[in-house]
């Protein structure tokens, strides 16, 4: 009885991941979006097209675990880390478009509009966004 139950849920998720387009084949074409998420222990990023009905879907995702002492690291660090590591990691679909990155800590929309002199790793960052032309948009 257990063994024919499981059999019948995998064959649905079977036949439903067959139907529903996931992944999709990238459209040059489209804006791309990019959603950023910081935790305290890694970063995830992923790359998306919306379609005609207005329906997002992936075209890749990325992550990656943070060392002991990026672990460390406040909210908003961790998320300018993110959005480093997204800048970086799709950097062949992004260069030379304009594309949307979605983050969830308004203190680095605010940040990544500014201009801010002297020295460290936010100013870094800033150097390295200026090659992209995007704009930030806060997930509720």
């Amino acid at each position: 009885m257990l063994n024919e139950e499981r059999q019948c849920n995998l064959d649905f998720l079977k036949e439903n991941m067959v139907i529903v387009s996931i992944l999709v084949i990238l459209d040059w074409k489209k804006e791309f979006h990019v959603h950023v998420d910081a935790s305290c222990i890694a970063l995830h990023v992923v790359l998306t097209q919306v379609d005609e009905v207005e329906l997002e879907h992936p075209i890749t995702f990325a992550s990656r675990n943070l060392s002991k002492a990026k672990r460390n690291y406040s909210p908003a660090k961790c998320v300018g880390l993110a959005m480093v590591y997204a800048l970086q990691k799709f950097r062949h679909y992004l260069l030379g478009g304009n594309f949307r990155m979605y983050i969830d800590n308004s203190a680095l929309k605010y940040l990544v509009n500014k201009l801010v002199l002297g020295g460290g790793k936010i100013s870094r960052w800033l150097l390295l966004f200026q090659e992209y032309d995007f704009e930030v948009i806060m997930k509720p």
